[in-house]
C-alpha cells in the first residue's frame, strides 16, 4: 500500500489537526509492510495502518516556523511525558532515564494535505539535526520562505554498541508558504522547568580578584576541588550568533544520545 493523496476530510494547517502522521522506520515496520530506512504516512485516527509515503522522496514543504523539539518518555503501557524545549535549538536539561529527543515537524505533502512528523528516535533526531545545519546556512538568503525538502536515502550510523539508519535530506528549493500551512498563532509561554531538573542560578562573579599574597576565598578553593560535570551537547543560537551553552546535565543520568539542531529559524 502507498499514500493515496489527501483523504476527503484532509486537515488544514491549523496547528490542531493533521491528515497524516509521518514516521521514520530505521528497521522497518513490525508487520514488514514498511521496509527498513523508509518513511510511512498514517491517516489520523485510531486503527489506521501506515503506508509508504512517496511525496517525501519528491519533496515536501517543511513548516520550519512551527517546528518543536523536546524530551519524550512513553513507556509501553505507561503515561506519555512530553517536555517541550523553549526553542528548537535550546534544549532543556536531560530529564533522566527513559527520555529521548523528540521532534515535531508540520509539513505539506501537497497543496492541500498537512502532515506531522512527530517522533522520538535516534535516527529521526540525527537526521533532523543534520538537515537543520543546511537550513541554517540557507535561511538568511530566503527570508519569508519555507524549504522544500526531499528524503534522498539513509546512512547506517553507529550509536555506540548499536547502529541505526539515519535519514538523509536535501533542500530542493524555497517557496512561499502554502495556503494549507496556515500561519500559526503565537504559542502560549512555556512554563518554567520542573524543579527536579531546573538549573540552579549561576554563582555571582567576584567583584574583584584577591590581591597578591592574599589567600583565595573559600568558595574559590571549593570550586577548584570539585570535579566539573560535563555539559550536554549544545544547540546553536540565532542565525549568525555563536552557539549558546546548554545547561549542565545531571551527572548521574546517561547523556543525550545524539547531537543538536543548528541555527534558529523562528
Amino acid at each position: 500500500m502507498t499514500y493515496q493523496g489527501p483523504p476527503p476530510d484532509a486537515a488544514r494547517g491549523d496547528g490542531a489537526s493533521y491528515a497524516y502522521y509521518i514516521n521514520w522506520h530505521a528497521q522497518g515496520s513490525a508487520d514488514k509492510g514498511i521496509p527498513p530506512a523508509q518513511f510511512s504516512a498514517r491517516l489520523s485516527g485510531a486503527g489506521q495502518a501506515p503506508t509508504l509515503c512517496p511525496p517525501l522522496a519528491t519533496g515536501v514543504v517543511w513548516d520550519i516556523d512551527a517546528i518543536e523539539t523536546g524530551w519524550l518518555s512513553w513507556p509501553k503501557g505507561g503515561t506519555k511525558d512530553y517536555r517541550q524545549n523553549p526553542a528548537p535549538q535550546t534544549p532543556l536539561p536531560y530529564p533522566g532515564a527513559g527520555f529521548s529527543e523528540n521532534i515535531k515537524i508540520p509539513m505539506a505533502l501537497d497543496g492541500n494535505t498537512v502532515a506531522l512528523w512527530d517522533q522520538a528516535s535516534t535516527g529521526a533526531w540525527k537526521g533532523f539535526c543534520e538537515i537543520s545545519a543546511v537550513i541554517a546556512q540557507q535561511h538568511a538568503q530566503n527570508p519569508g520562505l519555507l524549504p522544500v525538502i526531499a528524503h534522498v536515502g539513509a546512512t547506517l550510523t553507529s550509536t555506540g554498541q548499536n547502529s541505526t539508519q539515519v535519514p538523509n535530506f536535501q533542500i530542493l528549493s524555497w517557496v512561499p508558504r502554502p495556503s494549507c500551512l496556515a500561519v500559526q498563532a503565537a504559542p502560549p509561554p512555556i512554563p518554567p522547568a520542573p524543579a527536579e531538573y531546573a538549573q540552579p542560578p549561576a554563582p555571582a562573579a567576584p567583584s574583584a580578584a584577591p590581591g597578591w599574597g592574599a589567600p583565595p576565598p573559600a568558595a574559590v578553593l571549593a570550586a577548584a576541588a570539585s570535579p566539573v560535570a560535563p555539559a550536554p551537547e549544545t544547540a546553536a543560537g540565532a542565525w549568525g550568533a555563536p552557539p549558546a551553552a546548554a545547561p549542565a546535565a545531571d551527572p548521574n543520568a546517561p547523556p543525550p544520545h545524539t547531537g543538536a539542531p543548528a541555527g534558529a529559524w523562528n
